[in-house]
């Protein structure tokens, strides 16, 4: 059964892509175009969306000739969907006894399907590196299936015995680490992906709101691009596969540091400086110049530094009891908030950002590192200040500490 909805997970990975543009396939027939094209290229996208790089050969595009490039960014929408359709099918195998069998069935079946679709898949023009598109996928799938499975429901109430064996194993490790990381780690996590929440939330509602504003401008670049109503609608399902990234880019902008399509060029709230873009529509609603009120737009990792640490005053009961002093425990308390908020950051900026084509197009979103700095910095320095109310000291327990 694991194996057979592992097959049903490619298929609808597959088909959400394929479907659309075989149905362009018929309606705007091009003799010289063959069905194997969009059947390639939904393969294509199905393996980049799990980490596979596309090896794109030079060759002339219209009357301009391209250098090779590889494509390495992420349509994170899709990512995000075969991960959930993962996810689900490990919970659904979660009440088993034995968890292996089902992971074992599930990642050869993906697994053969990858090695499938990588091999009929290939064209000379455009092409995924081999052992990524064979073992990448299943590997993917994996972790998503793990996690799922690991944490779904018990109806019987009876662990399996991979989870029982997880958990004495994370239970081990919690008890061996010293007290300050005991008392730190839960509101550490709790504030720091807090941070990351805020920042998250309101670019998404940041970008719907530019959306909104500018939707002359994202209707002329539809235009532009001179389709059919299925064509623009599946240009529109590409979008929506890459808005994630665009969110992460917005949430990154809020810190100051911005973001980049293209080389050479950034998109800041303190300014932008932005090349020729690519004509994808819902980037008409990038802003673009000097941006008047950019010192307030730097302001909100601050302000989520702030609500975020105050926040957690209730889950730092073991700091306040385990610190001596309250510099000692705002200064930990702080600095571990803004290393979590940095670490998410960062790894967000990395899987959102890559190459997206020839040029100038290879480096597109953030460089991860700069980015995990940069709020690392704004957040310690806030949520220290804030931590002198959520972590300050109870009284000290000894009596000549006392008074």
């Amino acid at each position: 059964m694991a194996a057979f909805e592992a097959v049903m997970v490619a298929a609808i990975g597959v088909g959400i892509l394929l479907a659309p543009m075989t149905v362009i396939w018929l309606v705007e027939n091009d003799p010289t175009v063959d069905w194997f094209v969009a059947f390639r290229t939904s393969a294509d996208i199905w393996m980049l969306a799990q980490g596979a790089h596309l090896m794109v050969a030079a060759g002339a595009l219209g009357s301009s000739q391209i250098p090779a490039f590889v494509v390495t960014i992420l349509p994170l929408g899709f990512s995000a969907l075969l991960g959930y359709l993962s996810y689900r099918l490990g919970r659904r195998m979660s009440a088993a006894p034995e968890l292996w069998p089902g992971w074992l069935g599930a990642v050869l079946a993906y697994g053969a399907i990858s090695l499938g679709l990588s091999t009929a898949a290939y064209d000379p023009a455009v092409y995924p590196v081999t052992w990524q598109g064979t073992m990448l996928p299943p590997i993917f799938l994996f972790f998503f299936m793990a996690i799922g499975s690991l944490t779904g429901p018990l109806p019987r109430g009876e662990e399996s015995r991979e989870r029982a064996a997880v958990v004495v194993w994370l239970e081990s490790k919690w008890n061996n680490i010293g007290w300050a990381i005991r008392a730190l780690a839960v509101p550490a996590l709790r504030g720091g992906t807090a941070v990351v929440a805020i920042l998250v939330g309101l670019s998404a509602l940041s970008i719907s709101f530019l959306l909104a504003i500018n939707w002359i401008t994202v209707t002329r670049l539809y235009e532009a691009l001179h389709v059919s109503v299925m064509g623009g609608s599946t240009v529109t399902i590409g979008e929506l596969a890459l808005l994630p990234n665009i969110v992460i880019y917005g949430a990154a902008w809020f810190t100051g540091l911005g973001f980049s399509i293209g080389t050479g060029s950034s998109i800041s709230p303190l300014g932008s400086a932005v090349g020729p873009m690519p004509g994808i529509p819902f980037l008409g609603a990038i802003p673009a110049g000097q941006i008047g009120l950019g010192f307030a737009a730097i302001a909100v990792p601050l302000i989520a530094a702030f609500v975020a640490t105050i926040a957690i005053k209730n889950h730092a009961d073991e700091i306040r009891f385990e610190f001596a002093s309250a510099w000692s425990a705002a200064i930990s308390l702080g600095l571990s908030v803004g290393l979590i908020a940095a670490v998410e950051m960062g790894v967000l900026g990395a899987i959102a950002s890559g190459s997206a084509g020839p040029g100038r197009l290879e480096t597109v979103g953030v460089n991860p590192f700069i980015l995990a700095a940069v709020v690392f910095v704004e957040t310690s320095v806030v949520s220290i200040l804030a931590a002198f109310f959520s972590a300050r000291p109870d009284e000290a327990d000894h009596p000549l500490l006392r008074g």
